[in-house]
Order: structure tokens, then sequence, then C-alpha cells
């Protein structure tokens, strides 16, 4: 075996099979890598116990069963002995050392959720499950590179998910990381750490998968960015902002920001950066109601008949899931003026449900459904479109909950009708002159 690298080739990975089963197997397909070891294994074993196989010329039918019994027929040790001696190797019980290190790591992993609590403690107690069970990538990990640096890493992704859960945002993704690892570096887009928090958060913070799916993301990339979002950790600040309509000032660090005025007297909607927000505060409003509206094309429709009705609103653009600056700025707005009825116009399906939902919640405004009831759903039902497989049974997990949300009537009536409503086909209706008195 020393002269010859093809035998010593096979005869290490049978036995390294034989480590991982604990034996040989009666009868197996050998996939050779070169023609060599095709040729070592009928010198090994016979012709009689390897053949070629059908269709492959680097894949040999090989018979172990009866190779052993041909070795022990002359007296010899069985092919199992033979192989380690020759390779001068000591079998292993592979799985046993596997069930030994699964009982060390997840036992480890079990200490961490002492202190732990919410989304952070139910993802350690899920990973000390799978890894007890010998699943999945971590147990792999644990296995090829030692379980101490495997549980080094779920104590880190805890602190993350835990530190994501009471964030109160915004935040930039570095500044984030750095408090929550150490390192501005330590939680980056994309890699293997950033995917298993936003996972995580996803399976464990109840809620948040429903915001983050009322946002349609195309993809699970997206679908983390969102997560992560909806808890207030943006990558970068500069690109969320909030289009806005209605008179009303900033002010800023003893600096007064009259752009929203402003562009309300030129009978322009505006957009705030999430910045512009910051340590800021709302003055000298003039606003008979405050209206979220969640699709661009009816916030605009929306502003052209403020302009030529005269009327004195303050619209905001929540474009689907209201992100963080559309949250800030109804904030401030509302604590301006908290007497000023406020109210969110969106789609009339189960999703829009959730953006109101969610927009109540993150806020902490008592947002009222506008142009979101049976009634308004009845009214255009044939108009509507049919729902989606499996919608009904999404909405009737929803209605199962506690009774009393905002939005339960709407989504009993989609669920009874089998279809929902696009915003702007109530906006063709009720924003038209002749239907003005839609608006009140």
């Amino acid at each position: 075996m020393s002269r010859d690298r093809d035998l010593r080739t096979v005869v290490h990975a049978l036995l390294d099979r034989c480590d991982r089963t604990g034996n040989l197997p009666a009868k197996m397909i050998y996939r050779c890598e070169r023609d060599g070891e095709r040729d070592a294994l009928i010198r090994l074993l016979s012709a009689k116990a390897a053949k070629p196989a059908a269709g492959d010329v680097l894949a040999v039918r090989l018979d172990l069963e009866k190779a052993d019994l041909a070795l022990r027929e002359d007296g010899g040790p069985s092919l199992r002995e033979l192989l380690y001696k020759v390779a001068r190797r000591v079998p292993r019980d592979t799985q046993g050392e596997k069930a030994a290190l699964a009982a060390r790591a997840s036992e480890t992993v079990l200490s961490l959720t002492d202190g732990a609590s919410g989304a952070a403690r139910s993802f350690l107690l899920d990973a000390a499950g799978r890894i007890s069970r010998r699943q999945g990538e971590l147990f792999r990990q644990a296995w090829e590179n030692g379980f101490e640096g495997v549980t080094g890493e779920l104590e880190t992704v805890a602190r993350c998910i835990a530190a994501a859960e009471v964030n109160e945002g915004p935040v930039r993704l570095a500044n984030f990381s750095r408090r929550a690892t150490g390192s501005t570096k330590g939680l980056r887009t994309g890699d293997a750490r950033y995917v298993m928090v936003a996972d995580a958060l996803l399976r464990f913070l109840p809620g948040l998968p429903e915001r983050v799916e009322a946002e349609s993301p195309r993809d699970p990339s997206e679908r983390r960015r969102l997560a992560l979002e909806c808890l207030g950790i943006f990558r970068n600040e500069t690109p969320v902002d909030v289009l806005c309509f209605g008179s009303f000032f900033l002010e800023k660090r003893g600096a007064r920001l009259d752009s929203p005025a402003a562009h309300r007297a030129l009978g322009e909607p505006v957009r705030l950066m999430l910045l512009h927000l910051r340590d800021a505060r709302v003055s000298r409003i003039r606003a008979t109601r405050i209206v979220s509206i969640e699709n661009e094309t009816t916030f605009n429709d929306y502003v052209d008949r403020q302009k030529e009705g005269g009327g004195e609103e303050i619209v905001l653009c929540s474009q689907g899931q209201a992100n963080w600056a559309v949250v800030r700025l109804l904030r401030l707005i509302h604590e301006a003026a908290p007497s000023v009825p406020v109210f969110h116009w969106g789609d009339l399906d189960r999703s829009g449900v959730l953006i109101l939902r969610s927009l109540r919640h993150r806020s902490g405004v008592p947002v009222q459904p506008l142009h979101m009831d049976r009634e308004t759903l009845r009214r255009f039902s044939t108009e509507g479109l049919p729902l989606p497989p499996g919608e009904r049974e999404e909405i009737e997990t929803l209605l199962k909950k506690p009774k009393g949300n905002v939005g339960d009537d709407l989504l009993a009536a989609i669920r009874d009708t089998g279809k929902w409503v696009e915003q702007e086909t109530v906006a063709d209706a009720v924003l038209r002159p002749d239907k003005a008195a839609g608006m009140g």
C-alpha cells in the first residue's frame, strides 16, 4: 500500500465508509476517480467480487460479502479486520462519537437559554434540539470544526436577536452590529450570521412574518432585509423617506424647517428623509385630519383632490408597509396635534389590513381605517379580484386570533365574498368630484 497510491485510496475509502456506518456494506457501487482505482479494487477483492458497473466506466460494483466469505474460507481474518490491519488504522465508532458530541453540544447550547428570553430563547432551544438530533448545518459544523466554535456563534446570534427584538430604531446596520457584536463588521448583509439572525427573527418573533409578507417580498434576501427594517435596522438611512403633503413645520436644534408647508403652498408634495426627522418635532399644524395612503397613485390622486377642493389635510404615502420615516412622521404629527383624527387607506385585502395593524402598532397612534370596511368591499365587489390559492385559509388563521382587532370585519367580508379590491378601484369612485362627499 505504501507504494501503490490507487490501492491506498480505495482501502482508506472503504474504511472511511466502515467508520461512518459501523461496518462494511454487503454490496455497494464504488465510483473511482481514476482508472487505476478500478484495477486496484479488482486486485484487492478479486474479479468475482469487483465488476464494472454498466453505463459508467469508472463505477465498480463491489460484492464485499463475497470477498469476506472467500477470506474466511481460506482461514484468514475478515475483510474488515484485514483492511484495518494493512492500513494501520484503528476502527472508529463514528455514530457513537457523533451521539456523544450531539449530547455535549446541545447541553452547552441549552445552558445559554438561562439568560435568554423571547425570540432569542426560542432560537437557542430550537438549535439545541436540532443539534441533539444531529440535524442540519449546525451539527455538521460542530462535527467538522468542534462544537466550541458553533456554540460561541450561537451565543452571538442570540445576542443579535435579543437586541433586534428590543431595538427602538431606527439604526444603521453597522451601528447595530457594533452594539450587538462589538464590531461594525460583525453583522454584514448576506453573510451567514446575518442570514441566521434574520431567519430566526422571522421564525420566532410573533407578528413579524405578517408585517414582512404584507410587502410581498420577491425573494429570501428581500424578506430578510424587510424583517430587519421592520425592527428599525437599516443598511443605510438615506433612502428611507416619506412622501407627504400638508401644512406643518419641523423644528430641529433651534432651526425651523418649512419645506412641507412651503411645498404645500405651491400645491406640491415633498419627500422628507428619516435623517430630517431625527431629533425633530412638528409645529404649526393646520389640518382637519391626517391620512396615510398605501399606494402612490392614490396618494397623488388624493393630493390633487385636496388642491381642487381646498382641503386642509396632511397626507402621507406609506408605499405598502410603512417604513420608519412614515412611522416617525406620523408619530410626530400626532404628538403635536393629538386631537386631529388619523386614518389609513389601503387595499381591501389581507395585506392591506396587516399594513394598517402594523402602522398602529409601530407608531402607537390610534389609526382608523378609511374606505376599508365591509360595506366598501361589497359596494365594489363586482370589480374585485378572486382570492389566490391559500388566501382564504390565511384569513381564517387571522380571524381565529383574539377578537376585536381592527379590520376583522373587512377580513370576514373578504373571506365570505372570495374577492379582494384594489385601492385604485375604490379611489376612482370616491375621489371623483361627483363623489366628493364620500371623502367625509
